[in-house]
């Protein structure tokens, strides 16, 4: 396979779920905000701070931090190159030019799901109508997954789609974490709300969760035990820790591949020495930039092993 190649299904992976999991994100939010008490001081530009686009943004609205300018901005601006109408258009560039190795279904897929966003985007700045397109980007998304894992050969292109799809669920899984779970640790410092444990619920629900935690046999729903199911758990499909593991699993199907799985085994080693430490907002925060770091050392090595040839 030309690196050309793969680096654009890697690309594509990365995309695409980039996509679902920043509509994940902002409902998270949503929700947080829903649930939070008024004297709160938590507003929709810890959205900008959690993705690091602190600079992008002052650029794109300079006066203004309100919620319309922050759902314009990571929802429907192009100027943002995270944003969903962004990383839409490129998971479409990146998929017209392999379409000789990925299933035309997905191509018609990934096409309505680029009208889709185009034409109706601007619902997403109305509270009224933003959950709804949000949920309609999630299961458009994971509508194209399903249809490309179930047709494309499992070859050396469905193993770089997996790895870019994977890097990127778990980076994005531990800002969705770090948004809806760090201001919960926060008052659990302070004192024991009487609700904490149905906003832990929600937490587990921003990742479509809850059910799989619950099978786990967990009684009630903690702080510990749902920060230890969403970073370390090695069954449950969004978990960071299943996504490391997934990388390690198709990085040893490649050639020239010891490099890598250094650097993904080093993160998982991360992830097993934090089970069962107790996590304050601060500790989860450093913890979480340690991870998106490490993260990023996976992709570099990646990319300079396969895509830099």
């Amino acid at each position: 396979m030309l690196s050309r190649v793969a680096e654009n299904v890697y690309w594509m992976g990365r995309y695409l779920e980039r996509v679902e999991d920043t509509a994940r994100l902002v409902n998270s939010m949503t929700n947080l905000l829903l649930d939070l008490p008024r004297n709160v001081e938590l507003g929709w530009y810890e959205l900008i701070k959690v993705i690091g686009a602190e600079e992008n943004f002052q650029q794109c609205f300079p006066d203004s931090r309100d919620e319309r300018s922050v759902m314009m901005f990571l929802i429907n601006d192009t100027r943002n190159a995270h944003s969903i109408a962004s990383c839409v258009n490129y998971a479409r560039e990146n998929n017209r030019v392999t379409r000789d190795l990925i299933p035309f279904e997905v191509w018609e897929q990934v096409n309505e799901l680029y009208h889709f966003v185009n034409k109706t985007g601007e619902r997403a700045l109305s509270r009224r109508q933003r959950n709804v397109y949000l949920r309609q980007v999630v299961l458009r998304c994971q509508t194209i997954m399903g249809i490309l894992m179930g047709t494309i050969t499992h070859d050396a292109s469905y193993y770089f789609f997996r790895m870019g799809k994977n890097l990127e669920r778990a980076d994005m899984s531990s800002r969705i974490i770090d948004v809806a779970a760090g201001n919960l640790l926060g008052e659990e410092e302070n004192h024991r709300s009487a609700f904490n444990g149905v906003r832990w619920m929600g937490v587990l629900r921003s990742l479509n969760a809850f059910q799989a935690y619950r099978l786990k046999g967990a009684i009630g729903v903690h702080s510990a035990e749902v920060l230890n199911f969403l970073f370390s758990d090695t069954q449950f499909p969004r978990s960071v820790g299943h996504c490391l593991e997934s990388i390690r699993v198709h990085l040893e199907l490649l050639p020239r591949c010891d490099e890598c799985i250094a650097s993904v085994k080093e993160l998982s080693m991360q992830l097993q020495q934090s089970q069962g430490k107790k996590m304050t907002r601060e500790i989860m925060h450093q913890f979480i930039d340690d991870l998106q770091l490490g993260l990023a050392q996976i992709h570099s090595c990646v990319s300079e092993r396969y895509f830099r040839i």
